[in-house]
Order: C-alpha cells, then sequence, then structure tokens
C-alpha cells in the first residue's frame, strides 16, 4: 500500500526559536532558520528547534563554508587567562585585564559583547563556572565581563580563564586534524555571514573519499567526521576511529553510498 502524500500537517509545524527576542523582519530574516546575513540577530550558541525536532544553532563564518560541510571552531583552548579584579559574592560580573596577545586575534582586544556564549573558569578558592552573557570593549585594558549566575566564593586574587563562544568563529578547513566541527550548514556560507547551523536530526552531510564503501560492512552505520569536514565510515576513517569525531549514524539501509547518500542522523548537539 502507497503511504498518503500528506501536504499539510495538522498539529503544530511552526519552528520553536526564542519567541521573546525582538524581532527584525528587514533584509533575509524572512528566510527563517536557512537566513544568512551580516546582521548579527542573536548571541552565537542560540538554540532553535524545528517541529521535527531537528536542532540548530546561531553560528558566525569567519570564510566561506560550504553546504553539507562540518564548520570548525577556529577559537584557541584558552584565549583569556588572567589575574582579574578581586570578585565578590552575589556579583555577576567580573573586571579582567586584557594582556597584549588576549583574544582571538591575539592582539589584546576584544569587542563589545564578543564573549557573549562563552564561558568564565575561576580556579580558587574553589573552581566556579559560569556563561558569560556580555562585555565592554577594551584594547589591552580592565574590562567588565558580564555573567549568567552569581559568584558564590568571593576571592581577593582570583586566575581566571575565558573560553571564546564555540559558534562564533567557525571555518571550514582541510587539513587541520586539531579542530571539533561544531554544526553543518544547510547551504553554502559567504564569509563573514551570520546562519542557522545543523546539530541534530536528519541532514545530507557531504560524504568522505570512501562514500561509495559506507555502510556495506555488517553493522556498519556510524560515522565520522574526517579533517576536512566530510564524514566517513569508522573502518575508513583509521580502521576503528579512536579519537575521531563521532558524527551520528546512517539512517537509511545503505549499502555503499550511492550518488550523494548517505542520509544522516546528525548528533553533533542536543
Amino acid at each position: 500500500m502507497t503511504a498518503p502524500i500528506i501536504t499539510n500537517l495538522t498539529g503544530p509545524s511552526n519552528p520553536i526559536p526564542w519567541h521573546a527576542s525582538p524581532h527584525d523582519f528587514s533584509g533575509d530574516n524572512l528566510l527563517g532558520h536557512q537566513a544568512q546575513e551580516a546582521t548579527q540577530r542573536y548571541v552565537c550558541g542560540t538554540r532553535y528547534t524545528t517541529w521535527d525536532g531537528r536542532v540548530y544553532k546561531y553560528s558566525h563564518a569567519l570564510g566561506t563554508i560550504g553546504g553539507g560541510m562540518g564548520a570548525k571552531n577556529y577559537s584557541a583552548p584558552v584565549n583569556i587567562a588572567q589575574d582579574a579584579a578581586a570578585i565578590v559574592a552575589g556579583d555577576r560580573y567580573i573586571t579582567i585585564t586584557l594582556g597584549a596577545s588576549d583574544g582571538f586575534s591575539t592582539d589584546g582586544e576584544v569587542y563589545e559583547n564578543e564573549l557573549a556564549g562563552g564561558f568564565f573558569i575561576s580556579h580558587h578558592p574553589t573552581v566556579q563556572i559560569r556563561g558569560i552573557t556580555g562585555n565592554t570593549a577594551g584594547d589591552a585594558v580592565a574590562i567588565r565581563v558580564y555573567l549568567d549566575a552569581p559568584i558564590t566564593s568571593a576571592d581577593s586574587d582570583p586566575y581566571c580563564e575565558i573560553l571564546l563562544n564555540p559558534y562564533l568563529y567557525l571555518d571550514e578547513d582541510g587539513s587541520n586534524e586539531y579542530m571539533s566541527v561544531m554544526c553543518v550548514p544547510n547551504n553554502d556560507i559567504a564569509a563573514v555571514m551570520y546562519f542557522w547551523g545543523q546539530t541534530y536530526g536528519p541532514c545530507w552531510v557531504s560524504p568522505g573519499l570512501d562514500w561509495d564503501s559506507m555502510g556495506d560492512s555488517a553493522n556498519e552505520r556510524s560515522l565520522y567526521f574526517t579533517q576536512d569536514g566530510t564524514v566517513n565510515a569508522a573502518v575508513s576513517v583509521t580502521g576503528d576511529a579512536d579519537g575521531e569525531q563521532h558524527a551520528g549514524f546512517i539512517i537509511d539501509s545503505t549499502v555503499g553510498a550511492v550518488d550523494a547518500g548517505p542520509w544522516v542522523m546528525l548528533q553533533i548537539s542536543i
């Protein structure tokens, strides 16, 4: 029996974004989660869920990123590590003096709210980890960093680290094996654009060099990102996939990918 063609969903099918956020219907914003714009509308990392459970994260491209390619995070492990001014229990901000080589560009400069979506870590007297909601701008000077929860343990001379927003510095890289894929764009993305990158759910991801052998071994369903942002099966990546970043699994009954397959259940982040 042939399944009926569903032309209209009978239940709610609207996307589930942050409805309380400001709305701007200019430019390409009417394209919803398929828009790419030079204008930033959300904090990078903002989560967007479609009616069928696909998850997208608001992201920013440093350079061009191909549709279906894994977008890699270019920020260093810790871009800001400094002694901060005294932190006070109950405060929701810290003051930190930027060093000459701090920040993503390692030039001591951080623009306003660039740190939003990143993380603050104080190491003593107790470890305190907080999300960052914003910051003042500065160039090798003291700036204020706003936190998503109060400081619980005071410290007169804290040493802290700031991890940059992992969705703010994305690019496509064909050779670097020391970067992690944060999302997969559904369209070709131009440089210096903001876009919604998919992190979970049914997705087409560009197959790697061994595309014609994916899934042709018994129980070979798992897929892993290769260094260029494509996916290959475990046996095609390293033989046992030790250390490779898991991308998801093959949804369909692929036995050796054909044409542009396989169809992937993407599992980067929910």
